[in-house]
């Protein structure tokens, strides 16, 4: 019913208004047939009197299969214009656009004009649609920007009170781990909703890469600490020019990963630069590893693999806005792995000219 109704509404110009129409774009070629025939009867009536009658029957000859292929023409012609209504109507519907067929008229063609209004209609629904899509875009980035800022009080707040002595030693140690790991998630959001502007938040300048790491390793004493996990840090020289924030946070991602997925007790981390490339550092795990057929997907955005499956906690995220941030620095990052092996993570990394010198 409501299909019909909007065939109703877009037949509610009346089939003669539209061949009316039809006739009016083909005026061009009517002209022309009236030019000819009107030669045609001059030079015959000047030259052959005698056949004048008989050239009277050619003229209603030519014009009926004129009037054939027009007709069929025409049919082509009035259904098009049928078919644009209906599409203008359900745009009118759809996105409250301006739709007016009677601006139609005032083209010199008709079709054309009908073509171009429903172009346009289109054009201003894509823009309100954008328009829209933008604003939600906004109004979610500054939802969760303020949520990340606000639920920083009450992560610092419990610092504080584990820091008393009302709690066990052991208890305390655990819940500070899941604290961290409350804050880590926090700088996640942060930093993914800062990723599109980051170029307004980039400072580059020389960077001690060893000093980066100590700092990142610092902070995730905690989650060594607790799961037993052994660190070996080579000690480098090494100055990269970059931002220290973004790729202080693209290693405390890394590291993340490891611990998470080496094995109590017995797993390892290895810190150190290749022997290939000295510019390129590597950090390396024994932990479960990597499925082949997850590999070539791990930077994706919500992409878990297996191991994000079997973890039931993994957000997909962590290594897809390490490659999305590398490359925004001008750095690569590239994986090995092998399943119940382990991993390798290889990050090429800008270097001073002091250093390639």
């Amino acid at each position: 019913m409501e299909a019909m109704e909007k065939r109703k509404k877009a037949g509610g110009e009346s089939s003669l208004g539209l061949w009316l129409d039809f006739v009016w774009e083909c005026k061009g070629a009517l002209l022309l047939y009236g030019l000819t025939v009107f030669l045609f009867m001059a030079v015959g009536a000047l030259y052959r009197m005698e056949q004048v009658s008989r050239l009277l029957y050619a003229i209603p000859l030519s014009a009926f299969f004129w009037l054939a292929a027009g007709f069929f023409a025409g049919k082509r012609y009035v259904a098009k214009r049928r078919e644009l209504l209906l599409a203008g109507e359900n745009l009118k519907q759809l996105g409250t656009v301006e739709w007016n067929p009677d601006l139609w008229r005032e083209k010199r063609k008709p079709l054309e004009g009908a073509y171009e209004g429903l172009i346009e209609a289109m054009e201003e629904l894509r823009k309100r649609k954008q328009s829209l899509e933008e604003e939600a875009q906004t109004a979610r980035g500054d939802y969760y920007l303020m949520w990340a800022h606000q639920i920083k009080t009450p992560i610092a707040a419990m610092k504080l009170l584990l820091g008393g002595e009302t709690i066990g030693s052991r208890e305390r140690f655990l819940l500070k781990e899941e604290l961290f790991k409350t804050e880590q998630y926090v700088e996640m959001v942060l930093h993914y909703q800062r990723l599109e502007s980051m170029g307004q938040d980039l400072v580059l300048q020389e960077c001690d890469l060893y000093t980066l790491l100590k700092q990142a390793v610092k902070k995730y004493a905690v989650l060594f600490i607790n799961k037993g996990v052994r660190l070996q840090l080579s000690e480098m020289r090494l100055s990269v020019l970059t931002d220290e924030k973004w790729l202080g946070f693209c290693i405390e991602q890394i590291l993340s990963n490891s611990i998470k997925y080496t094995a109590p007790a017995t797993g390892c981390i290895s810190i150190y630069l290749w022997e290939q490339e000295p510019h390129t550092l590597v950090v390396e795990d024994n932990g479960i590893g990597i499925r082949p057929e997850d590999l070539p997907r791990i930077f994706e955005r919500g992409f878990t693999g297996y191991n994000g499956r079997m973890d039931k906690k993994s957000t997909g995220i962590g290594l897809y806005l390490c490659r999305q941030i590398l490359d925004r620095l001008g750095n690569q990052i590239r994986v090995e792995s092998r399943e119940n092996q382990g991993t390798r993570v290889y990050l090429s990394l800008y270097q001073t000219k002091e250093n390639k010198d």
